[in-house]
């Protein structure tokens, strides 16, 4: 398969790329577009009319990106990204400029039967008491919960390197358990991995598929969702324990871009070996412009947090001191934009795959929803604090 944008995850209403770097410059940034595939015969190509792509974004920072709500596209989806600013319309003339799929197929989401027998992503950690001949390499530990069916044979684990050209390989094709070690691991970005059960009587499956989708096809059942990434090394600036932040809870935001939050609505930025110095209680929002209750709710927490943020200045001995990540839920970036300007604390950038990550952990079915945890393990203290006081008194209590 050439280079160009891989599929990552799909399901039955969102699809996941991701694409080489296309410049090492800690300022790049990328335009990305989409467009439904017209025909079986649809080669890609922006021609105009319904062949016209659209622009996701022409800010992203990430080379890996979610695109939400698609529907109604028999044939898939094609999307092209390209280095650089480019218009929010017909975004360029020069679709040379552009990188396609390397695969040269439309990516396909899942049917809502497919999305509904999945498997949940494996859990996957870094196994620090292994002994390995290479310094330089590590052992993962994957495990994941069993799967209920009367034909089981077992289950299907696939990895992939994480890296915008790497695609992914099977491990083993009919494991018995439920627990996998896998040694001799070396790439310094890491891996992730995902699993599918194996039923007898399976039929019409082919690898090939899985360039343009989760699913062999015939009648397997598709691969889970990715598992976190493992054995990625942390930059110079990441290993700092930051005066006072735990290296636990700086885990958490592995994949910011250049380790870098945004600060004050979007003006400026935080190295994440900063943003926590200190810290005794980190709070993550998610919320989102569209969404009433969060538009009523957030000049609450505004409140909350210049109140504790001011308390704490005034007597660093007597109360604790308080963080906030915002967790967008909005429909685009202009929305994230519009409704982060109005915030005076920190955020996870609209285009940073980490965003869908933490809304992930924190198992976000809907907003507002304001997560509460300890600025020094990140361990969370409760999962969701909308509804109760904003009394800091309250939240410190956890600590004691």
């Amino acid at each position: 398969m050439d280079s160009g944008i891989r599929l990552l995850d799909t399901d039955d209403s969102s699809i996941t790329v991701t694409w080489p770097v296309l410049s090492y410059s800690s300022s790049v940034k990328y335009s990305l577009q989409y467009r439904p595939s017209n025909s079986a015969t649809d080669n890609g190509i922006d021609s105009g009319g319904s062949l016209l792509y659209t622009s996701l974004s022409t800010e992203l920072s990430d080379n890996t990106a979610k695109k939400k709500n698609l529907t109604g596209a028999g044939h898939g989806f094609w999307f092209r990204v390209s280095r650089g600013t480019k218009s929010a319309t017909r975004v360029d003339k020069k679709s040379m400029d552009y990188v396609g799929h390397a695969c040269r197929r439309p990516f396909q989401v899942l049917t809502m039967m497919e999305q509904s027998r999945r498997m949940e992503a494996p859990s996957a950690r870094i196994d620090t008491s292994a002994v390995t001949a290479d310094p330089k390499s590590y052992v993962a530990q994957v495990s994941w919960s069993g799967y209920q069916d009367p034909s089981l044979l077992g289950y299907k684990l696939q990895m992939r390197e994480n890296k915008g050209d790497a695609g992914w390989a099977t491990v083993a094709a009919c494991l018995s358990g439920t627990e996998v070690r896998k040694k001799n691991l070396t790439s310094k970005y890491g891996y992730m991995f995902r699993v599918r059960p194996v039923l007898q009587g399976e039929s019409g499956g082919d690898e090939d598929n899985l360039e343009v989708s989760v699913s062999e096809g015939g009648n397997t059942i598709p691969y889970s969702s990715p598992s976190v990434v493992v054995g990625r090394r942390k930059s110079r600036s990441s290993n700092s324990s930051g005066g006072g932040t735990s290296v636990d809870l700086m885990k958490l935001f592995q994949g910011l871009p250049n380790d870098n939050f945004l600060a004050k609505g979007g003006i400026s930025k935080v190295p994440v070996s900063e943003a926590f110095a200190n810290v005794d209680l980190v709070f993550l929002y998610a919320s989102a412009h569209w969404c009433g209750p969060c538009r009523k709710y957030t000049p609450q927490l505004i409140k909350f947090y210049n109140d504790s943020k001011s308390m704490y200045a005034t007597a660093p001995n007597v109360t604790k001191s308080i963080e906030i990540v915002f967790l967008s839920t909005d429909h685009d970036i202009s929305g994230f934009k519009s409704y982060y300007a109005s915030m005076p604390w920190l955020a996870v950038p609209y285009d940073c795959s980490l965003r869908e990550k933490l809304l992930s952990l924190i198992k976000c079915t809907g907003v507002p929803r304001l997560v509460c945890m300890d600025g020094k393990t990140g361990k969370i203290l409760e999962a969701n604090a909308v509804g109760r006081a904003l009394d800091l008194g309250r939240f410190a209590k956890y600590l004691k």
